[in-house]
C-alpha cells in the first residue's frame, strides 16, 4: 500500500537523526579528550613547565646558594653579564658556523644519496641499513670513535702520512679554526643519513609518469632534477632543514666528547656555554639565559628558513 508523503514527519525525523549524530560526536570528542589527558600532562609536566621554570630563572639571581630556595628577580642583569662576556661573541660565531656546515652538507649530502640509493636494488639496501645504523649511533659512541680516528696518532693521520698527502700529523682537534669546521662536519656525517632516508621516500612518491613526460620532452639529468624534482620535495626539503637546524643546535654530546669547548673557547657553542655556566661555574641563572637565547635563535633561523622557502614556492 503506497501511503501519501509526510513533510512534516520527514523533518522531525531528519532532525532526530541530526541530533543522535551530535550527540555521537559530542561523546565521541568527550571521549577522545580522556586519551588525549595522559599525554597532555605528560608534555605539561616534561616540557612546559621546565620551559616555564627555564624562562623564569634566565630573570632571576640563582646560584647554588639558592637554588632551592627563593629566587630573587634580577631583571636584565643575567643578559648583561652574559653579553659582556668577551667570548660570547666569538661563541655566537661558532655556533652559527656548525648550524651552517650541518645544514648544508646535512641538505646537500643527504639528497645526493638519495638520488643515488633510489633504485631498489641489494646494493641500496645494504647501504640504507648502514646508514640506519650511523644515524642511531650515540652521539657519545660516535664523538668518542672520531675523537680516536682524528688523534695526532691515529688512523686518520697515519693514512695520510702514508699517502704522502701530508708531511706531519694534523692537530685536527688541537686547531681552533679546524676543530669547530671538524665538529660540524662530524655532526653533519651524523645527519646526512636521516635526511637521505626521508628524502629516498619523498624521491620514490615523485609520479614516475611525470618524469617521463619530462624524458619525452626533452628533460634530462640535473634539468629534471632541478626544474621537477626539487620544486616537488620543496615541502619535505624546508621541514628537513629545520629539523636540521634544531639537530645542530643540541649537538652537545659530540663537543663535550671530542673537545670539551677547547682549545680554550674555540669549540664552545650556545649550548655548551648554557652547561659551563650553570653546571661549572653553577650560575645557574646567566646558563638559564643562554640557553633561553638558544631556544630563540633556534626558533627565529627556523621561521626564516621556512618563509625564504614559501616565498619561493609555486
Amino acid at each position: 500500500m503506497v501511503t501519501a508523503a509526510n513533510p512534516a514527519g520527514e523533518r522531525v525525523a531528519t532532525a532526530g537523526r541530526r541530533r543522535r549524530q551530535g550527540g555521537g560526536e559530542v561523546l565521541f570528542g568527550r571521549r577522545t579528550m580522556v586519551f588525549l589527558l595522559p599525554g597532555a600532562a605528560y608534555l605539561a609536566v616534561l616540557s612546559v613547565y621546565p620551559l616555564i621554570d627555564l624562562f623564569r630563572t634566565a630573570f632571576s639571581d640563582v646560584t647554588a646558594a639558592n637554588l632551592l630556595g627563593e629566587r630573587p628577580f634580577n631583571g636584565l642583569a643575567n643578559m648583561w653579564r652574559v653579553i659582556e662576556d668577551p667570548s660570547f661573541g666569538s661563541v655566537v660565531l661558532q655556533t652559527l658556523v656548525v648550524v651552517a656546515i650541518v645544514l648544508v652538507l646535512g641538505l646537500a649530502g643527504g639528497f645526493a644519496a638519495a638520488l643515488m640509493l633510489r633504485p631498489r636494488t641489494r646494493l641500496s639496501s645494504v647501504t640504507l641499513g648502514v646508514m640506519v645504523f650511523v644515524w642511531t649511533l650515540p652521539p657519545v659512541v660516535a664523538g668518542n670513535l672520531w675523537k680516536f680516528l682524528l688523534e695526532s696518532g691515529g688512523p686518520v693521520n697515519a693514512v695520510l702520512l702514508w699517502l704522502h698527502v701530508i708531511q706531519q700529523p694534523i692537530p685536527w682537534l688541537a686547531n681552533g679554526t679546524l676543530a669547530i669546521v671538524v665538529l660540524g662536519l662530524v655532526n653533519a656525517w651524523m645527519v646526512v643519513p636521516f635526511c637521505a632516508l626521508v628524502l629516498r621516500a619523498a624521491l620514490l612518491d615523485v609520479s614516475k609518469e611525470l618524469l617521463e613526460a619530462a624524458a619525452l620532452d626533452g628533460a634530462a639529468g640535473w634539468k629534471v632534477t632541478r626544474y621537477i624534482v626539487l620544486p616537488l620535495l620543496r615541502p619535505v626539503i624546508s621541514i628537513l632543514g629545520v629539523l636540521v637546524v634544531i639537530n645542530a643546535f643540541r649537538s652537545f654530546d659530540l663537543i663535550f666528547v671530542m673537545t670539551s669547548g677547547g682549545p680554550g673557547t674555540a669549540t664552545t657553542t650556545l649550548p655548551y656555554l648554557a652547561y659551563q655556566q650553570a653546571f661549572k661555574f653553577y650560575e645557574f641563572g646567566q646558563g638559564s639565559f643562554t640557553a633561553t637565547l638558544s631556544l630563540v635563535i633556534v626558533l627565529f633561523l627556523s621561521a626564516v628558513y621556512l618563509r625564504m622557502n614559501r616565498r619561493e614556492g609555486p
